[in-house]
């Protein structure tokens, strides 16, 4: 796996950190994803659906608001709470069966611009994390900065390689694909 250090984990952490809300990030587009509108256009996202973020909800916003169920199953959990939107902050490298998460209560995740930015051992907790959410043949559909990626604000990125072997079918999962986007 990859030799990068924690400190490059620190980095991005503080870059996040500094340049959220300013506008001068690459990550807080004020809109989907491209990949994102592509897999609602391909019907990929079903059920019970968590976007998996940094708190920049433009991926979110737009699954919602073209899933009909997930913004069906929405409104009733609002409905009871009587808000109008409901948001979770977790942090994804604790032990979820200590929050109010239930295990395999969800058909589809999407992380969006996380997964590289951990520690070599933060992802491993993190993909322990995406076990105890995902049910059974459920969806986990990762965005994350390859090693082609040239934005000097991207400290850590992901190699196929090491993708291909922390999601491998030794380890319990099955890729479909490893695309490049842009």
């Amino acid at each position: 796996m990859t030799s990068e250090t924690d400190n490059d984990t620190s980095i991005s952490k503080g870059l996040f950190f500094r340049l959220s809300g300013t506008g001068k990030d690459i990550w807080e587009t004020n809109r989907p994803r491209p990949t994102t509108v592509q897999l609602v256009d391909q019907k990929r996202f079903h059920g019970e659906v968590r976007d998996i973020s940094r708190g920049i909800v433009d991926n979110g916003i737009y699954i919602a608001s073209y899933a009909p169920r997930a913004v069906e199953v929405a409104l009733e959990k609002a409905q009871k709470e009587n808000v109008n939107i409901e948001f979770e902050v977790v942090n994804m490298l604790d032990d979820l069966s200590k929050t109010n998460l239930k295990q395999h209560s969800h058909d589809a995740i999407l992380d969006s611009a996380i997964f590289h930015a951990f520690s070599n051992d933060e992802r491993l907790a993190y993909i322990k994390n995406l076990e105890y959410l995902i049910k059974p043949n459920g969806l986990y559909i990762q965005i994350v900065y390859s090693e082609k990626e040239t934005h000097e604000t991207i400290s850590r990125r992901m190699k196929k390689s090491d993708l291909n072997e922390l999601f491998s079918s030794k380890h319990g999962w099955t890729i479909e694909s490893v695309e490049g986007t842009l």
